[in-house]
């Protein structure tokens, strides 16, 4: 008999620990589609250091980040040359972000990253391919990280 009141226990702690976890995932889900909705847009680049080497100004001036809904069309010269999801977790101390290539030699894998947004402008910190997640917002020379930096693209009321 007491084994039988032990399982009633757990079934009904694990039952109540499932309910509670899928709450706090609803919420999670309403704070990752906020954040998404913050990430909308076109986004210029304005800085780029991969590995510790910055890239040149012409270059850095000629990538663009379009985003919808959890993709991303990288453009250079108003041209695609990259597609990806992206997944986010604003929970996370730094914000984290994964980005899922669309094709390439890395095509569905998980490129780790954080971010931070402020106002206009977002910073991302991406870890090389298979890399563990950066902490901090910087690509020193070895780390194989890339830092970049984005503005968005404000279209003028008509």
């Amino acid at each position: 008999m007491p084994a039988t009141r032990a399982c009633r226990l757990h079934c009904l702690v694990g039952g109540l620990f499932a309910s509670f976890a899928c709450w706090s995932a609803l919420g999670s889900d309403d704070q990752v589609k906020d954040e998404l909705k913050r990430h909308q847009g076109t986004w210029i680049t304005t800085t780029s250091i991969f590995d510790g080497q910055s890239a040149s100004p012409e270059i850095v001036r000629s990538i663009t980040r379009i985003v919808t809904d959890d993709r991303v069309i990288w453009e250079r010269n108003g041209k695609r040359f990259a597609g990806t999801k992206i997944e986010l977790d604003p929970s996370r101390s730094p914000r984290t972000i994964d980005v899922i290539p669309d094709g390439g030699p890395n095509r569905g894998d998980h490129i780790l990253g954080i971010y931070k947004l402020d106002g206009d402008t977002v910073t991302i910190c991406m870890a090389g391919p298979g890399q563990p997640r950066p902490k901090e917002f910087t690509a020193e020379k070895g780390s194989g990280c890339t830092l970049r930096t984005f503005k968005k693209e404000h279209v003028p009321s008509k």
